[in-house]
């Protein structure tokens, strides 16, 4: 691997183009590839045809068009949908047999990391180890808000890690260090009919200054939806993770999910402390890819996910670079 960081996008991101029909597959990487981004991962289940029994034409077809526009094949990013009958959810044997399935189909498209959810147990996580040996395919687990590091399953899932030689990992998603909402969720309290502006921002205020959320409702006298949108704020916005322990655990990290939702230009992100996160990563040695992930197209399709992913490459590459 090269010094230093690598830059890579979730095809992801694009959801609101691709899903329009503004872009194609193709169209994403080749976006990607613009912007800056070095690195592709997909979301399988979004992205992929016939998923979860891709074609292999499907799959050489997607290792191709990579290859077309030279970037490279970071991660197939799979789904264990737990609950996909409705009389039942998954059995092991059936959580194993996807998990597999997967590998074989990174595998084929070029990928050497498959990332799975901690839906796959501690034990069936434990028993890929041979079959990713087999496979030349890396397996890891993302670690998504509220999650973190202090979870008890995750750290059976540490110890698995330890023992596994660097083919099993996982993939912190910076969502555990968000700390204030982001400006799209802002945006649709304030337009909300049920909000007054002025409660929003002493909502903010309050978030800002530390109060907790039973403090916030019982100070304000909020409406109804004013107390929803608070509830949200707290909720998404209160960081489990501890900054501290982040460059420690980065030895088992086969890629960074970099979570944002707004960025308004490319200096700073008011919702996920970057400006603190980036100097940690280049500190700890870490060369593998952050990975953009950007999900402001759950709040506002008004946006411009090209636009957004420039700002964030350009933000996360200046403070990695003065760091």
């Amino acid at each position: 691997m090269s010094d230093g960081i690598k830059y890579g996008v979730s095809l992801y991101c694009f959801s609101n183009s691709f899903h329009t029909r503004q872009l194609d597959l193709e169209g994403c990487i080749k976006r990607a590839k613009d912007i800056g981004y070095n690195g592709i991962t997909l979301v399988a289940a979004q992205s992929c045809d016939e998923y979860p029994f891709p074609s292999d034409e499907w799959l050489y077809k997607l290792r191709d068009t990579m290859a077309k526009y030279d970037v490279e094949p970071v991660c197939w990013e799979a789904y264990i949908d737990i609950g996909m009958r409705n009389d039942r959810d998954l059995s092991e044997a059936e959580i194993r047999e996807f998990t597999m399935n997967d590998i074989i189909y990174a595998h084929k498209a070029g990928f050497h990391m498959v990332k799975t959810q901690h839906s796959i147990s501690p034990k069936i996580f434990a028993e890929m180890l041979p079959f990713c040996k087999k496979m030349d395919v890396k397996l890891c687990i993302e670690m998504h808000h509220p999650h973190h590091p202090e979870v008890p399953v995750w750290k059976e899932y540490f110890k698995i890690m330890e023992e596994s030689d660097g083919w099993l990992g996982f993939a912190p998603d910076m969502s555990i260090f968000q700390h204030y909402p982001h400006g799209l969720h802002i945006r649709q309290a304030m337009e909300d009919p049920g909000c007054r502006a002025e409660k929003v921002n002493e909502i903010l205020a309050y978030m800002a200054a530390g109060k907790t959320e039973e403090e916030t409702v019982a100070d304000l006298d909020l409406t109804d939806a004013e107390k929803m949108y608070a509830g949200e704020f707290y909720h998404k916005n209160t960081a489990p993770g501890k900054l501290e322990d982040l460059g420690g655990l980065l030895k088992y990290a086969h890629m960074i999910h970099g979570k944002f939702y707004y960025l308004a230009d490319d200096q700073n992100d008011p919702c996920i402390p970057y400006d603190k996160i980036m100097p940690i990563i280049k500190e700890s040695g870490y060369n593998g890819y952050l990975v953009a992930e950007y999900e402001g197209h759950h709040f506002s399709i008004e946006e411009d996910d090209s636009v957004q992913l420039h700002r964030f490459w350009s933000m996360v590459k200046r403070m990695y670079d003065n760091a």
